[in-house]
């Protein structure tokens, strides 16, 4: 399969990296149980490079997680009220609207994602380590703030980071290139202090 990918550069040298590091799927083992781990692209030290590091589960995603559920869930029950009552079954079937359709699957969607994000929690619950980056291992890493990504106009301008390049005067940006590549998509394994498992 062909992916788009972003290419970070540094507005100061010639530093250049794409952000397909982050691919694939990686996975906690817990138990006999496989969780899927979430990854971002952040800055290591020891390597001195861009890498995909560890996203840990907190407490305050949970949280959010659970008041979209609740949200979506409340708007749902104001599109079944504001319904028109019938009692055929074949009326019944007539009245669910697109709008009503499309909350339904969000809620599906979101209520996956809020089981999956709990599963997570409870897997790394007496986790000592921070996260790490998953080229050495270190925790001497940190993902890059919030950004933007473009990944389908060529004729787009760098957008910042606000990631100052270490050891360096310039800023990391993003720019697509128009850039796609086909790599084969692998899974990896880790234990639940991030270190990967070889021969899993």
């Amino acid at each position: 399969m062909s992916m788009p990918v972003a290419t970070y550069k540094c507005s100061a040298c010639d530093f250049s990296r794409w952000d397909s590091m982050t691919w694939g799927y990686r996975y906690y083992v817990y138990g006999i149980v496989k969780v899927q781990m979430r990854v971002t692209i952040g800055w290591c030290q020891p390597c001195s490079d861009l890498v995909a590091i560890e996203v840990l589960p907190i407490a305050k995603r949970e949280a959010e997680l659970h008041q979209q559920l609740a949200a979506l869930r409340i708007e749902l029950d104001k599109e079944l009220s504001a319904s028109p009552l019938r009692r055929r079954w074949w009326q019944l079937r007539a009245t669910n609207s697109s709008t009503q359709a499309r909350l339904e699957r969000e809620i599906k969607s979101a209520d996956e994602s809020l089981a999956e994000y709990r599963l997570r929690r409870a897997a790394l619950s007496t986790r000592t380590s921070q996260a790490r980056c998953l080229l050495c291992s270190s925790e001497d890493c940190a993902p890059l703030p919030p950004h933007e990504v473009e990944y389908f106009n060529i004729e787009a301008a760098p957008v910042p980071t606000g990631f100052m390049h270490p050891g360096c005067e310039g800023e990391l940006v993003t720019v697509c290139e128009g850039t796609r590549l086909s790599l084969l998509l692998t899974e990896k394994a880790y234990d639940l202090e991030g270190r990967q498992l070889i021969d899993h």
